[in-house]
């Protein structure tokens, strides 16, 4: 099995970031959908239809953005326990993970 080796430090840094936009997310952005203004459709005016039309865009809206924001949600705690994993191992991963690594990256200062 092909293996490559990266900086521990720089996953970690890497990880830490990664952190950092997930403690963001669960605590800024997914309250504002779930409890926040967004959670309800804002009024659409008086025009013959724009609430009935804008409403149902609006539900679509929300139902995708709820939707995407948990992908990314689990995306972000897969990264970071991939990334934890390389750590612990001293850096050195197999060619598999190595390639997840530098497609979530531009690679240059994950090297060893």
């Amino acid at each position: 099995m092909d293996t490559r080796a990266f900086d521990p430090a720089a996953l970690e840094r890497y990880r830490q970031f990664l952190g950092d936009l997930l403690e963001e997310l669960e605590g800024e952005i997914i309250p504002v959908l779930r409890d926040g203004d967004l959670r309800k459709a804002p009024a659409f005016g008086t025009a013959p239809g724009a609430a009935e039309v804008a409403a149902v865009e609006y539900a679509d809206f929300h139902a995708t953005s709820w939707r995407n924001l948990q992908y990314l949600r689990g995306t972000l705690y897969g990264l970071m326990a991939g990334l934890q994993t390389a750590i612990d191992n001293g850096g050195v991963v197999d060619q598999q993970v190595a390639t997840d690594l530098l497609r979530m990256t531009d690679g240059d200062d994950l090297y060893a």
